[in-house]
């Protein structure tokens, strides 16, 4: 973009038809595999102490500049503190297993974690697509170092750089999230949600490589 327009990026209204009916579809369809799982996670809790944790982790987030309750399941031990600002560096703690409790581990391995982030799209908290969401603490550093587009785009649970984030692609997340915002500034939204949902495809597609998003 040769002039960055700094404005918050408007939602359109296709696009969040979009979002309601595709957090409904994956909601209903992903129910009984995170129910098994919590209901197993309820046998865990029986057998160790260590596994008597809330069933939901919430912190602060932000997403276009104001802070949400951002949600996850909980999936570390009762032993994993939080840090000075109430945080839970949650990416770095999840590459060692021994801070999560069994069921942790395959709620994180199939990301399953993440499922009420899904309530927050359907109410309109967050998006399908869209930069994820920080901490109002590393929101700090990304905007003092000139980062713009977490501050004009609303958070989302996916985008092409979460896509596309293995080394091999040596992509940049401010330059991906920013030519976004551009699409859904100068497209209408049929265009728009077409895509969002090639993103979520390759969302999908990333998660059974095990690629991270």
């Amino acid at each position: 973009m040769s002039t960055r327009d700094t404005s918050p990026v408007r939602i359109p209204i296709a696009k969040r038809v979009f979002d309601i009916i595709a957090s409904v579809i994956v909601i209903v369809v992903l129910f009984p595999i995170v129910a098994t799982i919590l209901a197993l996670g309820l046998v865990e809790r029986l057998l160790s102490s260590r596994a008597r944790v809330p069933l939901l982790y919430r912190e602060t987030r932000m997403s276009q500049g104001a802070p949400f309750d951002f949600y996850k399941l909980r999936t570390f031990k009762a032993s994993i503190a939080r840090g000075d600002e109430g945080v839970v560096h949650t990416k770095v703690l999840e590459h060692d297993f021994r801070n999560l409790t069994a069921v942790g581990m395959i709620l994180v391995q199939l990301y399953l974690d993440e499922y009420p982030q899904l309530f927050l799209v359907l109410f309109g908290t967050m998006t399908f697509v869209g930069p994820r969401p920080t901490n109002p603490e590393v929101y700090r550093g990304y905007v003092a170092n000139g980062g713009v587009a977490k501050t004009i785009l609303k958070a989302g649970l996916t985008g092409h750089f979460q896509t596309h984030k293995a080394k091999k692609y040596r992509l940049d997340q401010e330059r991906e999230d920013l030519a976004y915002a551009e699409f859904v500034r100068t497209h209408r939204g049929a265009r728009i949600v077409l895509h969002d949902i090639k993103i979520l495809l390759y969302t999908m597609l990333t998660v059974m490589r095990a690629e991270g998003i």
